[in-house]
């Protein structure tokens, strides 16, 4: 029991079983069964001879009657349970934490964490297409992906929150039971000190017996040893009757060493047939010592002056290891000198060579064994295996790659021996190799062995090496065959080692920013990529499945480079907002005929703004990778005999090359992929724009410039304008067709900001340049520039992407046509310009003492050119007029004259309509042309008329009574009499004539005043109001209203 120590008279067979004393606990493994708990609890433990009886039911030892245990028995293992109390075990209270504060927490991250969502779907604002109006600053409409996007972060918070807050349910659950689970803890805690003590127990008793074992000594020889100290000798000893040899003295002994080292020196320099082998030999104390690298030192000696004599052995030691430097006394030594010095005796010091080199190697063999199964019982089990054969020794590594199967054979071989082995000796044999790899032999390897020190374990991976470096080399030589390779867009380096498989490996770069390195495990020989990733292990199971993958291996890694390709692709593409199409049935047939033969990987993409007519498609080979666009039809239109089907009811019609890989372009990424985007949107707008021009069998030229927008360049197209003008729009306005050269060049400048249509830059030149008219265009907007001396200009444009630009071309050149015959009028009469563009053209005649006058004049595409005034302008009035002019073949030179002519007579009309009054009286200013107005006074009623003449080549201004014939009443008396003093009379720039009023166009002012005034001091004297005309008090008047309306501004129309 816990806390108890076992006393001496306690029965091992009385203490209760371990595996009851767990189910009562609770069960720290697993969960007791109901049935075995319950019978426990009514009958208590079934034990058999002190044993606890089995789960099954099944009682060892005979049947339940004959285990049963005595009443007195269990009374007495009671009562000493109950008086020796165990010491309470310790309470364990180390790394507890409050419930509550864990509640806390969760309640201050889910509060954090609903407070960023929140903001999150606040700034989820939809991108708010042009012209759609605004409320409060933001677009009134809220697209459905932004709901769905709101609605998809406010569903993961609430999953998040859910799936922890259930987590706390499931602790707040588990801390009812927890002074249970306590107990529990502490008692394992417990179990485990008692597990540690038992074992640290065991580990103590076993130490000592081992320290103990060289301690213990035989039992002496008592009778034998008491014999000897007695009489100095035992009876049972044999006695051969040897004569003890006589004592030698130093010098004595000196002597005859010399003497035999020279007689050594004699024979083997003059009578004895050395082998090659031992050619190295030295002489000293009197034995001469044969030294053979690697193999062996042989030490021999002679017992007689006889050259003919033999000589004997003395000693043997070997040179390489692991092996014994010298052999120990016995009988292994006994037997080595035995065989030696009978071949001495028989066959001189070559047989004696051929014995122990013949020994050597076999010894070498079995080192080599021994350590090959020491290895395949080690690291290398199951992947090694080892059969010794005769003198031979047959080693298969690999075991559980499939396909065929590779070994290494290790055996002795005689002929002629390599130079770049030990021995030189013609015929000598020595250790050679048999490789074989996949079931085919390898034949002249070299495979290099260092015979001094032996090691089947660097032997192996000499030969693993090569086999890894064999498949990496050959997987190299096979993916150069692709472009990729081949021209070293991207690189392949092959670290190659001849000792140390783990040192052999292949680095492939897939991408430009993406280099993985493929490795073997020599043990298993398993390939493996570098830096792991899903991908990656995908591939290795491809990899390691395969049968040879010296020929297969390449293809794997082929489809892995695209398929790192394709992901980069489509992860950059939803980045910029492509959609990747998929469901493709796209078959090979049709891979084929579209975009070549050595596909590995296409992806399909949509881009938004592009509508559903056009695609993006991504290829990716060895070949290079290469972005298409192709252009989608209705199978009704067209047969689909390829059978490349994206919808139901949609086919592939026209596939383009966007670009093929070119260096800089080898990764994909958000820039590369824009320009890719851009580039393909120029080549459907080209594309268009030719197929149009096909259409129409007009001519034109594709130019490609030596300078572009990006490193993908897109051709210029180079169209001749008269041809369109006749072929496309036919109703386009042929005003003057020489006013500039016939070609037209357009050109790519990139996609707009919104990158829904492309921006082209469209260039032709004047015929007759407009002189000074860098001064008439000093600001005119970006979207149109004139050169100032060679007449070359240019504007912008702007379309969307698929449709054609050709027709919005040519109306551009009709407008810019307009545009330079206004500035030729312009500038003839000095008028300066305040804006300028293709649109409208607004420009200031005169100057007010107000302010400058200004008009501003539209002639935008397919609608009538407008002319409009400020509220403020005297022009206002005479505004549909002067449109009228414009748009009806007079022209803008006429409406120049007329403003500057009748802009006289407009400020008197507008001075004596914001003349003070008395008060009834009216008038009425009724223009029925530019040059033709009725003024009317009212409360009495009196009118004239003025018109603009042309009398002797000068132009007049004429004024006449237009009441002549009606006046009866005494108030058109007074009126004639008026009209006629004013016709008799002469002022400044005007003169009375006969039935009415001439004046020139610096005189109509006065005139007009003057006639004003008179009219005026008539309907005063009638009235009987003696008011004075003060004009200085109007014209304050007019000044103060002039002022207020001087703010309002044009509002130029860009297109």
């Amino acid at each position: 029991m816990p806390g108890v120590l076992k006393r001496a008279d306690d029965r091992s067979d009385l203490m209760p079983n371990p595996a009851v004393v767990n189910e009562h606990l609770g069960g720290m493994n697993g969960q007791v069964s109901k049935k075995r708990k319950a019978d426990e609890l009514v009958n208590g433990d079934m034990r058999v001879n002190g044993k606890v009886a089995l789960a099954n039911g099944v009682h060892a030892n005979g049947t339940v009657a004959d285990a049963a245990i005595s009443t007195e028995t269990m009374t007495a293992f009671a009562a000493r349970n109950v008086v020796e109390v165990p010491p309470e075990i310790e309470h364990i209270t180390q790394g507890y934490l409050p419930l509550s504060k864990l509640i806390v927490r969760l309640s201050q991250d889910t509060f954090n964490d609903l407070s960023d969502a929140i903001n999150e779907m606040a700034d989820m604002q939809p991108s708010q297409p042009n012209g759609m109006p605004f409320v409060n600053g933001a677009g009134s409409v809220q697209t459905p992906q932004v709901n769905v996007r709101k609605k998809t972060r406010l569903w993961d918070f609430a999953q998040d929150r859910r799936a922890k807050f259930i987590k706390v349910l499931v602790l707040s659950q588990w801390s009812r039971q927890a002074e249970s689970i306590s107990r529990i803890i502490d008692l394992n805690y417990w179990i485990n000190c008692q597990k540690d003590l038992y074992r640290s127990g065991v580990d103590w008793v076993g130490e000592l017996k081992r320290t103990l074992g060289p301690v213990k000594m035989p039992n002496p020889d008592l009778e034998t040893a008491l014999e000897t100290l007695s009489t100095g000798r035992a009876a049972w000893l044999p006695d051969l009757g040897y004569l003890p040899p006589e004592s030698m003295s130093p010098q004595r002994l000196l002597k005859a060493l010399r003497t035999i080292n020279t007689l050594l020196t004699i024979r083997l320099n003059l009578h004895e047939v050395i082998p090659p082998a031992l050619k190295n030999f030295s002489i000293q104390s009197g034995r001469v010592t044969f030294r053979v690298e690697d193999e062996f030192e042989l030490d021999l000696s002679i017992a007689d002056e006889d050259p003919s004599s033999q000589l004997f052995f003395i000693d043997f030691r070997f040179l390489f290891s692991p092996a014994l430097t010298c052999l120990p006394e016995g009988l292994i030594r006994d037997q080595l000198e035995g065989k030696a010095n009978d071949i001495l005796r028989r066959e001189g010091l070559t047989g004696c060579y051929d014995f122990l080199h013949d020994l050597v190697l076999t010894h070498k063999l079995r080192l080599l064994r021994s350590q090959a199964t020491e290895m395949a019982r080690g690291r290398w089990s199951e992947n090694l295996r080892v059969e010794p054969m005769h003198r031979s020794l047959v080693v298969q590594y690999w075991l559980n790659r499939p396909g065929a199967k590779s070994w290494v054979e290790i055996g002795i071989k005689r002929g002629k021996q390599s130079k770049k082995l030990y021995s030189k000796e013609i015929g000598s044999p020595f250790i050679s190799f048999r490789w074989h790899r996949h079931g085919k032999e390898v034949v002249d390897v070299a495979i290099n062995m260092d015979h001094g020190n032996l090691s089947m374990e660097a032997i192996l991976k000499q030969i693993i090496s090569l086999h890894t470096n064999h498949i990496f080399r050959e997987t190299k030589k096979r993916l150069r065959e692709g472009a990729m390779y081949a021209t070293k867009l991207l690189f392949l380096k092959h670290k190659a080692s001849s000792t140390e498989p783990t040192d052999c490996s292949l680095q492939i770069q897939f991408t430009s920013s993406s280099i993985t390195t493929m490795v073997q495990d020599p043990i298993s020989g398993a390939l493996a990529i570098l830096p792991p990733s899903t991908l990656h292990s995908r591939i290795e199971r491809d990899l390691n499945g395969l049968r040879d993958p010296v020929t297969e291996c390449s293809a794997r890694i082929a489809n892995l480079r695209c398929a790192l390709a394709m992901e980069r692709a489509e992860t950059c593409s939803r980045m910029l907002g492509w959609k990747v199409l998929r469901n493709q049935n796209t078959s090979q047939e049709v891979v084929k005929k579209l975009f070549g033969a050595n596909i590995v990987r296409l992806a399909f993409f949509e881009v938004a703004t592009w509508g559903k007519d056009w695609l993006l498609v991504y290829t990716a080979s060895m070949a290079g990778d290469s972005w298409w666009v192709v252009e989608l039809q209705n199978p009704s239109s067209s047969s689909d005999p390829a059978g490349f089907l994206r919808a139901p009811t949609q086919s592939i019609q026209n596939a383009l090359k966007v670009s093929a890989t070119v260096q800089g372009y080898l990764d994909s990424s958000t820039n590369i992929l824009a320009s890719v985007e851009t580039t393909a949107a120029a080549m459907i707008s080209t594309f268009i724009d030719i197929r149009e021009l096909d259409k129409h069998s007009d001519r034109f030229i594709l130019h490609t410039p030596t300078r572009s927008l990006s490193k993908l360049r897109v051709p210029d197209i180079v169209l001749r304008r008269r041809s369109q003008q006749s072929s496309i729009r036919p109703t386009v306005h042929r005003e003057n067709e020489d006013w500039c050269h016939e070609l037209v060049k357009s050109s790519f400048q990139g996609l707009s900001r919104s990158r829904a249509s492309i921006n082209s830059l469209v260039s032709a030149r004047l015929i007759r340049p407009v002189p000074n008219i860098n001064k008439l265009t000093s600001k005119m907007d970006s979207s149109l520039a004139f050169h100032p001396t060679s007449g070359t200009f240019a504007f912008r444009l702007n379309t969307s992407i698929g449709k054609t630009r050709i027709p919005a071309i040519l109306e551009r050149l009709h407008r810019i046509h307009r545009l330079v015959q206004f500035l030729e009028i312009i500038r003839r009469h000095d008028i300066p310009c305040q804006s300028v563009s293709m649109s409208e053209l607004i420009f200031t005649y005169a100057t007010d003492p107000f302010g400058p006058l200004a008009a501003r004049i539209t002639f935008a595409s397919e609608s009538p050119m407008e002319v409009f005034f400020p509220q403020s302008n005297p022009h206002l009035r005479i505004q549909d007029f002067l449109k009228h002019m414009l748009n009806e073949g007079q022209g803008f030179e006429v409406v120049i004259c007329t403003l500057l002519f009748t802009l006289p007579l407009c400020r008197a009309f507008a001075a004596i309509e914001s003349a003070k009054r008395t008060a009834g009286t009216t008038i009425h200013i009724l223009p029925r042309s530019a040059t033709w107005f009725r003024v009317k006074y009212g409360n009495p009623v009196a009118a004239y008329e003025i018109k603009l003449r042309q009398r002797d080549e000068q132009v007049l201004w004429f004024s006449m009574d237009t009441k002549r014939q009606e006046q009866s009443s005494a108030e058109d008396k007074a009126f004639k009499e008026a009209w006629d003093k004013l016709c008799r009379g002469r002022g400044q720039g005007w003169q009375g004539m006969k039935g009415g009023i001439k004046a020139e166009a610096n005189g109509v002012m006065d005139l007009i005043m003057r006639i004003d005034a008179v009219f005026q001091e008539l309907i005063s004297a009638d009235s009987g109001i003696k008011d004075d005309y003060e004009h200085d008090e109007k014209s304050t008047e007019v000044e103060a209203k002039a002022k207020d309306e001087q703010e309002q501004k044009f509002v130029v129309i860009d297109d």
